[in-house]
């Protein structure tokens, strides 16, 4: 079990059950949002909505390297599901090598790997970039920053673009810009995003059913 309430005492140890990894209390702070939306005919599939919890519990899992938090994030999903994204070639977006080197792991692959999921990981940043701090403008600028991989090889399965959190959409755009593919997973979307988008759900989409 995994409960968030306690950290104050136990700032870096976790009690985990072989089949329970979240404390139903802990459950309930994730926001469902289970919506897809179609943008510029490329389905984004949204599980939860983006909030300050969220942003702690990434901030722990990613920046303290807490990686026994990789198992939270998709626990609640069911059996289907991951029968559902095992038909795709999933591509992740990548954190910047020098994130990558410091952390010591790469936060959004273990989070699927975690459940048997591979994310290939075509992509690379030519410089170090933290978008949650820049303006509109400045992250635009992921479109220059962001490559491809040379000589990267990939199965030519049906390709999903799966990331951790949605806050603009400049890093998808300037993936999908790469290479484009007409899906996107993300494990949180910021509000400001999802409101934006109102118009451009999709009732009826089968993706979450």
């Amino acid at each position: 079990m995994i409960c968030l309430q306690k950290e104050r005492q136990l700032p870096s140890r976790f009690l985990l059950e072989e089949d329970v990894c979240v404390c139903r209390e802990c459950q309930k702070k994730f926001i469902l949002h289970k919506k897809s939306y179609l943008i510029d005919q490329v389905y984004y599939h949204v599980l939860f909505e983006y909030d300050e919890w969220a942003q702690r519990l990434l901030f722990q899992y990613k920046d303290q390297r807490d990686i026994v938090l990789r198992r939270v994030f998709l626990s609640s999903q069911e059996k289907r599901f991951f029968e559902k994204m095992k038909k795709y070639t999933l591509v992740g977006l990548c954190s910047s090598e020098k994130k990558r080197q410091e952390r010591g792991f790469e936060p959004l692959l273990e989070i699927f790997s975690e459940y048997a999921l591979f994310v290939f990981s075509p992509f690379y940043k030519q410089e170090e970039i933290k978008q949650s701090s820049l303006s509109k403008q400045e992250r635009a600028r992921i479109q220059k920053i962001l490559k491809i991989k040379e000589g990267y090889w990939m199965p030519k399965k049906k390709r999903m673009l799966v990331d951790d959190v949605l806050t603009t959409g400049n890093s998808v755009q300037a993936a999908l810009s790469l290479i484009p593919m007409k899906e996107v997973f993300v494990l949180f979307a910021h509000p400001l995003w999802i409101e934006s988008h109102q118009k451009d759900v999709k009732k009826h989409d089968s993706f979450f059913i």
